[in-house]
């Protein structure tokens, strides 16, 4: 993977599930901005309406390695859409624009 991909990481301790886009791996860790994935519904509705204070923002983070457990890219799997895929369709714009 690359800077500027869409992806999912799958932490531990906590166990987290987070989705942005890739900024740097580096060999101590990820740096991400994005949203946990548990808050992408509500994001996407907050975007959806245009709301202009939006409660839901992706903010830049970075995990260290021995927190990751998975790290994949969002893409679509036969008929079941991808988070990227999701986004555009309910609000009209790319999710990546939304997270750079």
């Amino acid at each position: 993977m690359k800077k500027g991909t869409i992806a999912i990481v799958n932490l531990q301790n906590p166990r987290e599930k987070v989705i942005g886009v890739i900024h740097e791996i580096l060999s101590s860790g990820i740096v991400l901005r994005g949203i946990d994935v548990n808050s992408f519904q509500d994001w996407a509705a907050e975007v959806a309406k245009d709301a202009t204070a939006q409660v839901i923002c992706p903010t830049t983070m970075f995990f260290p390695m021995h927190r990751v457990i998975r790290c994949y890219e969002d893409e679509d799997m036969g008929h079941v859409p991808s988070f990227s895929t999701q986004f555009a369709n309910r609000t009209g714009k790319p999710m990546k624009d939304m997270l750079l």
